[in-house]
């Protein structure tokens, strides 16, 4: 729930969704290659999603190694980072998963597999890990909030160049980046738990039901 409940999981579905009904895939995604506003020119866009992918994954992975624990240091970092690396892993086969049963064509009709962006769901869920990294970091509040703001602009970028390279629409980035922020949020809950958590349940006895509850940190 925590991870579905993530503004940067819902905010780009629902900008996907209102795009796909209000018809503008198409005409965002023509603008976008024939103006190429950040980029300058649709190869330095693809080249830049590259490079921007690849630094959310060495953000991902740096901001693990500074995540304190008194009792195993070293052992806990490289046990984070491996399981983070596997969040991107599953991320990636998911998306991969998608694409084949989605079948879209792409913008520039190389081939079948435009929705969800690979690209944006990796470095999506790699920003989404390095905030849950960065949640548990002792430093500042403007220092966490300026490293999170960085870590989301990366991903942002990195789905907005394979917009501007031609090679994916609007809503397959949208997507892809819900769809990474999910996993990745979910991944780094399931194994680093930060957020509380409650059970409910419910038991039938002889002389009537049991209701009981569970919460914990």
């Amino acid at each position: 729930m925590h991870a579905l409940a993530d503004p940067a999981t819902w905010i780009p579905a629902a900008g996907a969704g209102a795009i796909a009904a209000g018809g503008w895939d198409r005409s965002i995604s023509d603008w976008a290659v024939e103006s190429t506003p950040v980029f300058g020119s649709e190869e330095r866009a693809l080249r830049a999603s590259d490079e921007l992918r690849a630094a959310t994954n060495l953000t991902m992975l740096g901001t693990a190694m500074f995540v304190p624990d008194a009792e195993s240091p070293v052992a806990s970092r490289v046990e984070r980072a491996l399981v983070e690396e596997g969040g991107a892993v599953v991320t990636t086969s998911t998306t991969t998963l998608l694409k084949q049963a989605t079948g879209r064509l792409r913008p520039d009709g190389s081939d079948f597999e435009s929705f969800p962006s690979g690209h944006a769901s990796r470095a999506a869920a790699c920003a989404s890990m390095a905030v849950g990294n960065l949640d548990e970091i002792p430093m500042s509040p403007v220092a966490r909030s300026w490293l999170k703001a960085g870590s989301y602009t990366l991903a942002a970028g990195t789905a907005w160049a394979r917009v501007e390279g031609g090679v994916h629409f609007p809503t397959d980035v949208l997507a892809g980046m819900a769809l990474g922020n999910f996993l990745g949020r979910l991944t780094h809950d399931a194994f680093f738990e930060t957020q509380p958590t409650y059970a409910f349940g419910v038991g039938v006895e002889r002389h009537g039901a049991v209701l009981t509850f569970r919460y914990s940190r």
